[in-house]
């Protein structure tokens, strides 16, 4: 049975939300690219299960690339990688979708670039020439249709509008008007040839920064009560970076040390007011038990 091509131009879930709303009340737990690391995934899996077992309201978001990691050997394995690891892309896709069954409505995960390849998206190369081909055929053809259908079905940005945070993949850069036009994107265009992107999705899915004005223009434009943008995409050795208001770009996993490793718990009912805010209040360390080597969490 032949797997189908990764990234062939298809029409994915064109009744799914874009946007996924979040409660204004419980604890929210925000993750970002784990990029395959199994490890990590469970980690991340075990503080959201710890922190349910506290509060049964509890969230749990993961912006994006949970999949394409490195599979090479430990002694190849460069520093700026940050710990090592041999990524398992098909068990953490397994685990994430246990988890995300087992806790209905709680657990959501948002479209990455790494995940866009597999449902329309282009083709991306980092440890492989094509991840997502390398991806589907470990999956086999019948995961890989499963996992297609899955992956097609998750929303591209979640909004918590009482905390004031939205969380999506990129940098807020993209020109918006309302939450509509979000709503208006398709994963692979219609009669465009195989690869090619909406604009807005681009933006969406690979911007690294954003100046403060784009930023805040795209948050007031899905509501005027959102302060802060949480995303990852981009590494950040140290955990996170605030380049400027209202961006806090955050390192789960991928290319950082485990003591250097970071997520967010968050009180989704306390307005934050800035990103400087949350990355002092709500940052922590994903392996507490391990020395930072390039980490340094603000203290006011």
């Amino acid at each position: 049975m032949e797997v189908p091509r990764s990234g062939t131009a298809m029409r994915y879930c064109p009744s799914v939300s874009r946007l996924v709303e979040l409660p204004d009340k419980g604890r929210l737990i925000v993750a970002t690219d784990v990029q395959g690391n199994l490890t990590d995934f469970e980690r991340v899996a075990r503080v959201f299960e710890e922190a349910t077992a506290e509060s049964a309201d509890t969230v749990l978001v993961v912006t994006g690339d949970l999949v394409h990691g490195p599979e090479i050997p430990e002694q190849h394995w460069p520093d700026y990688l940050g710990s090592y690891f041999h990524a398992d892309s098909a068990r953490v896709l397994d685990r994430a979708e246990q988890l995300a069954k087992r806790y209905p409505g709680r657990v959501h995960y948002l479209i990455g670039n790494h995940e866009h390849a597999h449902v329309g998206g282009p083709v991306v190369s980092k440890f492989f020439g094509n991840e997502a081909q390398r991806l589907e055929q470990l999956l086999g053809a019948e995961r890989t249709a499963g996992a297609r259908q899955w992956i097609a079905s998750w929303p591209l940005l979640a909004v918590a509008r009482k905390a004031g945070l939205l969380m999506l993949h990129g940098a807020p850069n993209a020109l918006i008007q309302s939450a509509a036009d979000l709503e208006a994107i398709e994963l692979a265009p219609a009669g465009g040839p195989e690869g090619v992107v909406d604009e807005l999705l681009a933006e969406l899915l690979w911007a690294r920064t954003a100046s403060t004005v784009r930023a805040r223009t795209f948050l007031n434009a899905i509501d005027s009560r959102l302060r802060v943008a949480l995303f990852g995409h981009d590494v950040v050795r140290g955990g996170y970076a605030i380049d400027r208001e209202p961006l806090l770009c955050i390192s789960t996993s991928f290319g950082c040390h485990d003591g250097d490793k970071l997520y967010v718990d968050w009180d989704l009912s306390r307005p934050a007011s800035s990103a400087k805010e949350v990355a002092r209040d709500g940052l922590q360390p994903l392996y507490p038990e391990c020395s930072p080597v390039y980490r340094r969490l603000p203290t006011a």
